[in-house]
């Protein structure tokens, strides 16, 4: 009937149309050749965190979401029917009368100026034959939408229709629709709201911009009056419908929700995407899947985290942050999970991620790394003993000597590497990093942070106090591994993607890499712990017992300041200062803004209710050691001891070879060796200054004109 009818339709083509043997070839070709495909259209991505919850959409162009024709309720799909296509269930793809009445009415025009289409042939419209005006079309067009009743089923060709066609503003399908005009899903839709999509199908650009409502009310009567006639609805809800207000703005949650706005966590996981290697080759294949391959992603976004640590934030700073910023990242140490970070100021304003991006100066928080390079590849421990004394001055050849002061012009102590964090001794840092070889430095903070040959650490002086620059990220993954035992897990912001038809493209396999060993670790974590109960990172203590280890970092004038730290369970790195340039911090609540002051309040208050529901972990113990403490000290490096010369002379300070010194650690300074000799300078007899080597113990019963600093191996008797 079908074929028969079409001919008719050829036929009078012929007479009318300069292109009907065409029509009859295509008829003929087309009916065998022609690849029938009713796979989805382009669809939008949708982004859910560790839970569940949908936290971003990403599209292009196009806003579409399948939707099942089981979950559209039956008075919907009817209305829909009613207007579109009242015939649906019962003809064969082609409505004979509607073509007929439309051919009369085409063929008296002596133009197409009726469609008559089914909504079979209005998706071969969609698919294939497209829009041209021609009855060669329309043959095409009848022919094609039979022989799609043949391969697929009703239910499939409808469910097809529902989610391709266009209902205006960037909603494709019914879904999207449902959405942009209601604010609600498709199964929430009734007949009112079906009637009036049903009046946007064949002109849908008559509502963009929610404006043209004279038009549009009138095309919602005419189906709500299709709904009647074919008894979906009565007279009294037909009423009841028509009195109801037409959508008068876009009500898409993707404008409505502000937890599907574009964010910082949301901007970092689309790059990951259009990065990934499961969803192309290319840059362009990878785009396309993204905005247009309606793939469902599954996130490591944990949304309580985040309101902790937004709340910890408000907390600290309720007047706000004035000109400076915090950023602030969480990574879970046993899997490199993401979980949450504060990125900079509102994403719309800035759109510069701080925490993967703003690369800053991590001042003492980087000594944490010197530590470790020291245990690991120095085989030194905590319990040895350093140098802080300052200033201090270091030659560094070609260029001219690295001189440097302790925090606030602090003479400094001589005491145990602990002593030192505790402190944080810049002289003492910087000593112990060329104790331990700047290479050795390099590499292991390029194995903790992540870095290779191309963005590695340089081995210089100043890299000992944080002078060289870091994320937040990078910081918070890199104290993760000393957490995890010295394993870094590599940081993931993407645990699994699914393609449009449920099928799973990629699944994340945690990833780790040994960075220092687990007994670097172990000891790391000890020397840390300490500083949180009796350091700088004192303010940053767990309410709840939980031990924490951490270091705080400032960098020089005040400009960064750093809190980073972590348990067992998280990594945390807090981050404060001006988001574009370097600014003096010198009245942050009336004080200096070190890392110690809102770094650190900010840390343990987020960390205090993040891990409020969390079992109390300890920290794995360090191994016992196997020798004594040391003495660090350089090649050629001296050692300053006070000798009492008595009452009426007071100390004199002699130079020693480091050699010959010892550590009185209550008080903080050097002693001499007992077989120690100390030069000193006298005036003889004949009125000559010469030189004497004295035991430092007999020094008091002697009368040192001077000292020197010359090696005590050198010719007593000289001149």
């Amino acid at each position: 009937m079908v074929l028969a009818c079409a001919v008719l339709i050829t036929v009078a083509g012929v007479a009318v149309g300069p292109h009907g043997r065409e029509a009859l070839f295509a008829v003929d070709r087309e009916r065998i050749d022609v690849d029938l495909d009713l796979s989805p259209g382009a669809q939008r991505t949708e982004v859910y965190d560790s839970v569940g919850n949908e936290i971003g959409i990403l599209r292009y162009d196009i806003d579409r979401q399948l939707v099942k024709i089981s979950e559209v309720p039956d008075e919907v799909l009817a209305t829909l029917l009613a207007v579109e296509d009242n015939k649906f269930w019962t003809h064969n793809g082609v409505d004979i009368r509607a073509i007929s009445r439309a051919m009369i009415q085409n063929l008296t025009s002596g133009a197409i100026t009726q469609g008559g289409s089914t909504i079979t042939q209005q998706i071969v419209k969609l698919r294939v034959v497209g829009n041209e005006s021609s009855f060669s079309r329309k043959i095409r067009e009848a022919v094609l939408a039979a022989r799609l009743e043949e391969e697929f089923s009703k239910e499939e060709i409808l469910e097809f229709y529902l989610n391709e066609i266009y209902f205006g503003n960037g909603a494709y399908g019914l879904q999207a629709a449902a959405e942009t005009y209601f604010g609600k899903n498709a199964n929430q839709l009734d007949v009112g709201d079906a009637a009036f999509l049903a009046g946007l199908i064949r002109s849908p650009g008559i509502y963009d911009g929610f404006g043209d409502v004279e038009i549009v009310g009138k095309r919602r009567s005419m189906s709500l009056q299709s709904a009647l006639d074919a008894e979906i609805i009565s007279i009294e809800e037909r009423d009841r419908f028509e009195q109801r207000g037409l959508p008068d703005r876009n009500r898409s949650p993707q404008r409505t929700d502000e937890a599907l706005r574009k964010d910082y966590f949301l901007d970092e996981v689309t790059e990951a995407l259009l990065a990934h290697p499961a969803l192309g080759e290319t840059y362009q294949e990878r785009f396309a899947q993204v905005y247009n391959g309606g793939l469902r992603v599954w996130t490591t976004f944990d949304p309580s985290l985040q309101r902790h640590m937004e709340a910890a934030v408000n907390g600290v700073l309720p007047e706000g942050t004035g000109d400076f910023e915090i950023a602030v990242a969480s990574v879970d140490p046993s899997t490199g999970a993401v979980r949450a970070f504060i990125g900079g100021p509102e994403f719309a304003d800035f759109q510069f991620n701080l925490v993967t991006q703003g690369k800053r100066q991590p001042g003492s928080s980087f000594k944490t790394y010197v530590l470790a390079a020291a245990i690991e590849k120095g085989g030194l421990f905590p319990f040895d003993t350093i140098s802080g004394l300052g200033p201090c001055t270091f030659p560094n050849p070609p260029n001219v000597d690295y001189e440097v002061s302790n925090f606030n012009e602090n003479d400094g102590v001589v005491g145990t590497l602990q002593y030192a964090v505790l402190k944080s001794s810049n002289c003492g840092f910087v000593r112990l990093g060329l104790r331990t070889g700047l290479d050795n430095v390099v590499e292991v903070a390029n194995r903790l942070l992540g870095r290779d040959s191309e963005d590695s650490f340089r081995p210089y002086l100043s890299i000992s106090l944080g002078a060289q620059e870091v994320t937040p990220l990078e910081q918070a993954v890199a104290y993760a591994a000393i957490a995890n035992g010295g394993l870094r897990m590599e940081p993931f912001f993407i645990s699994k993607i699914e393609n449009s038809s449920g099928s799973v493209l990629y699944q994340h396999v945690p990833r780790g890499r040994r960075a220092i060993k687990a007994t670097t670790a172990a000891w790391v974590s000890e020397v840390l712990a300490n500083n949180v109960t009796a350091g700088t990172g004192r303010r940053a203590g767990l309410e709840s017992g939980q031990p924490s280890a951490g270091k705080t970092g400032t960098a020089q004038d005040f400009s960064d300041a750093w809190y980073v730290g972590f348990t067992p369970h998280l990594s945390t790195a807090v981050w404060m200062g001006h988001p574009e340039e370097k600014v003096s911090m010198t009245d942050i609540q009336g004080r200096d803004g070190t890392g110690g002051w809102i770094p650190a309040r900010v840390w343990g208050a987020y960390m205090t209710s993040a891990l409020e529901q969390e079992e109390i972990i300890p920290f794995p113990k360090a191994p016992p050691p196997q020798r004594n403490s040391q003495l660090l000290y350089l090649a050629d490096e001296t050692c300053s001891v006070d000798i009492d010369l008595g009452l009426e002379r007071g100390p004199m300070k002699f130079d020693l070879p480091c050699a010959m010194a010892q550590v009185d650690l209550e008080a903080g300074t050097f002693l001499p060796h007992p077989e120690a000799n100390c030069k000193m300078t006298e005036l003889s007899k004949t009125g000559v200054y010469r030189n004497e080597y004295l035991n430092c113990g007999l020094v008091p019963s002697r009368n040192p004109v001077t000292t020197t600093t010359e090696p005590i191996n050198e010719d007593p008797n000289g001149a």
